[in-house]
């Protein structure tokens, strides 16, 4: 028995140096996915609303803009769907995989900072909230779910979204249709920060995004005189 031993100690090294090196990895694409969702979140920044929003010239003005959004979007989306097959992460029915379950947590942050730059890209296309399945539709194929978006990841991402919605609305100021704009902004604020509201005494990390849409909130409220 004791001459197995040091085979069932290599077996366990094994197991613990593969574990590590797919963390490793799994960190570095997620600190690569989210300096993109970042470059896409400040591409967005640069929307011009002197046309008005959501208005059709408004569109027109800025049809290269979100073509360019689109694109880096994509990119994001393309790093993930790596990553997925790569790290073995997908599923083949609609539940995440084993893997996934043991390291979503090492891809977990970057993935609400694509949440959240993708519900702003569609927030300034659509004047709506980014459904989550829109999402799970760009990380799937006909086979199955490469990465799995949890419920959880997906509020905490919307969450994030009152922070860019605060910038976009401060940006809107001098806009001629400001007020319209504004309000339709503090609106989808509202929206999300009352529908995460009770779930924050049961959820630290819903608790602490929520002191920060707050924020966000009365910021454009004081700031603009919406009540």
């Amino acid at each position: 028995m004791a001459e197995g031993l040091p085979s069932v100690f290599e077996a366990y090294r094994d197991e613990i140096d593969a574990y590590n090196d797919r963390r490793e990895r799994l960190i570095k694409t997620s600190r690569d996915v989210t300096a993109l969702s970042k470059k896409l979140i400040f591409h967005l920044h640069r929307y011009s609303v002197a046309h008005g929003w959501p208005t059709e010239p408004g569109r027109e003005a800025n049809a290269k803009l979100l073509r360019d959004a689109h694109t880096k979007l994509e990119e994001v989306y393309a790093m993930l769907r790596s990553c997925a097959d790569v790290e073995e992460l997908a599923s083949t029915s609609a539940q995440p995989s084993p893997n996934m379950l043991r390291f979503e947590r090492f891809v977990g942050a970057s993935l609400e900072e694509m949440i959240e730059g993708a519900s702003f890209l569609y927030f300034l296309e659509h004047d709506a909230l980014i459904p989550l399945s829109v999402l799970q539709a760009a990380l799937s194929t006909e086979q199955g779910i490469l990465l799995y978006i949890t419920p959880m990841r997906y509020l905490l991402g919307l969450s994030d979204l009152t922070g860019e919605l605060m910038r976009f609305a401060i940006n809107s100021v001098a806009s001629p249709n400001a007020s319209s704009i504004i309000a339709r902004v503090v609106g989808m604020q509202r929206a999300i920060y009352e529908a995460l509201e009770p779930l924050a005494p049961f959820q630290a990390e819903i608790r602490k995004k929520q002191q920060v849409s707050f924020t966000s909130l009365r910021k454009v409220e004081d700031g603009t005189c919406v009540c």
